[in-house]
C-alpha cells in the first residue's frame, strides 16, 4: 500500500508526514469592539509537512520531478481513506549526506504541500 502518490507516481515512503486541516475565513473576519469574533468560514484546506531520510539522488530527483512547480494532484491517507487534493509546494530542502560506498545520499529531504 502506498503512503504518498503524486499523480500516478508513488513517491518514496516518508519518515514523517503531518496533515493539518486549516480553516479559511472570509476577508472581513475579525473582532468587534467588544472582543467577539465575527466572520464566515469559506473553506477547509489541507497542509502537509513531509520529511524523508537517507534518499539516493535518484529518489530525491523523483520527488523534485513530480512535486513540480505550479499545481499538481497528491494522494495520501487521511481519516481512514485515500484523499487526493490539488496542491502546490513550498521549498524543497535537502541536507546532503554525501557519497557512501559510491552512492550519493541526501540525509534529509523535506517539503510543505498546500492545498490549492
Amino acid at each position: 500500500m502506498f503512503v504518498l502518490k503524486c499523480g500516478n507516481v508513488e513517491l518514496p515512503a516518508p519518515v514523517s508526514m503531518s496533515v493539518a486541516d486549516e480553516i479559511i475565513w472570509s476577508s472581513d473576519t475579525g473582532r468587534t469592539l467588544t472582543g467577539t469574533m465575527v466572520g464566515d468560514v469559506v473553506a477547509e484546506k489541507k497542509n502537509l509537512s513531509i520529511k524523508w531520510n537517507w534518499l539516493t539522488e535518484q529518489q530525491a530527483a523523483l520527488i523534485k520531478k513530480n512535486l513540480a512547480t505550479g499545481f499538481f494532484p497528491i494522494t495520501f491517507r487521511d481519516y481512514g481513506t485515500n484523499v487526493t487534493i490539488e496542491s502546490y509546494r513550498g521549498t524543497i530542502a535537502k541536507e546532503v549526506g554525501g557519497d557512501i560506498g559510491g552512492i550519493f545520499y541526501y540525509k534529509e529531504v523535506s517539503v510543505d504541500i498546500i492545498q490549492r
